[in-house]
């Protein structure tokens, strides 16, 4: 079942261009990641689309951007919700240049990862990383013309 989902979500992902606003489309992939040693026993990690991944499996949910538009797309965030089928894998959202914020909320609020926190009866506690629902990332410049570009997380298959 849990195979199925990713699979879906793979192939659902891969084909699918979404439209925003002043021509900014987005493309969203999902590779499961492979893990080596090279000669000098480091790990390396490569990255293929997921056509299967079991329990265990590291996958990366990556959302590749084009501003195809003839005017530069202001006030941008991109948002990318996290699969109940997958536990996010902390500091492995790529934020260069980008406001990272997070939800455990289903999308409602977001806050930096340190400051998510969940209610617990009458108390607040630190959300765990299995209970992230979504990653936004929110850009301190606009996107330009032709300009591309890509935000991604890693996640572990439940």
């Amino acid at each position: 079942m849990l195979r199925a989902t990713l699979l879906t979500l793979a192939v659902a992902s891969t084909s699918s261009l979404t439209a925003f606003a002043n021509g900014l489309t987005a493309e969203q992939t999902v590779e499961r990641a492979t893990v080596s040693i090279d000669a000098n026993g480091n790990e390396v990690r490569t990255y293929a689309i997921a056509e299967e991944a079991a329990p265990g499996d590291e996958v990366r949910y990556s959302l590749t951007y084009t501003n195809s538009g003839d005017t530069a797309a202001e006030a941008v965030s991109l948002v990318m919700p996290v699969p109940s089928e997958v536990t996010y894998i902390e500091t492995s959202a790529a934020a260069a240049g980008k406001a990272l914020t997070f939800s455990a909320d289903g999308g409602t609020t977001f806050a930096p990862r340190a400051a998510l926190m969940m209610t617990a009866g009458d108390q607040l506690r630190p959300a765990t990383s299995d209970e992230i629902t979504h990653i936004k990332w929110t850009f301190a410049e606009p996107i330009a013309p032709s300009a591309a570009g890509s935000v991604s997380f890693s996640a572990v298959l439940n």
